[in-house]
């Protein structure tokens, strides 16, 4: 989805979109497992809460269509900041109560708001 409504701006990042995917993924995974208080945590919850957490992402994809958010100054910097709070609070709080890690929600919130940044990073620019 993200990598069509990027074509729809005409940007061709589909390597960009599934390495970061991946790498993203299994490091989120590695860190959320060595931080985990009790069971190993699977690989497929992890790419299913990050992968639901980037549909906010396809919403800014599908803005820049439309409005070209690099050239608009500081509504696109404000969009994307919106978008990576939006991204990083929905998968934290997933993660935190899907794995039972309350007291750790900082500590996964700070990768997964990178993981956003790149995802946003490539959607505006």
């Amino acid at each position: 989805l993200l990598g069509g409504t990027l074509l729809l701006s005409g940007k061709l990042h589909f390597g960009y979109i599934y390495g970061f995917g991946m790498f993203s993924c299994l490091g989120m995974g590695f860190i959320l497992n060595l931080m985990s208080p009790k069971d190993a945590i699977s690989m497929w919850r992890v790419v299913s809460v990050l992968g639901y957490g980037l549909l906010p992402v396809n919403l800014l994809a599908a803005l820049n269509v439309v409005l070209f958010l690099r050239n608009r100054g500081a509504l696109g910097l404000v969009l994307a900041v919106v978008v990576i709070l939006w991204c990083t609070s929905a998968s934290t709080r997933l993660f935190e109560r899907s794995c039972d890690m309350r007291d750790q929600r900082y500590l996964i919130a700070y990768p997964t708001a990178l993981v956003y940044c790149c995802f946003v990073l490539i959607t505006v620019f």
